[in-house]
């Protein structure tokens, strides 16, 4: 059951960011296995653009995402 009100972990969003952009799962199908909202994947997905949808729902094409972590240098 996807949970309502709790704000993601970093972890998470990360998650849901990799799974974005190296999957063909749906967005249901990350939101369920994230136990969060399909609004909340689609969010994200906004927010990092990975997938562009060009306004068709069942094909998309993935952008570069940027990593987000710190540089080891």
């Amino acid at each position: 059951m996807a949970r309502q009100g709790n704000r993601l972990s970093e972890t998470e969003v990360r998650r849901i960011v990799s799974l974005l952009s190296e999957t063909d799962l749906a967005v249901g199908d990350i939101a369920e296995r994230m136990a969060c909202s399909k609004t909340a994947v689609v969010s994200i997905n906004r927010r990092y653009r990975i997938r562009d949808y060009r306004k068709r729902r069942s094909t998309w094409n993935v952008q570069q995402v940027m990593q987000t972590g710190r540089d080891r240098s």
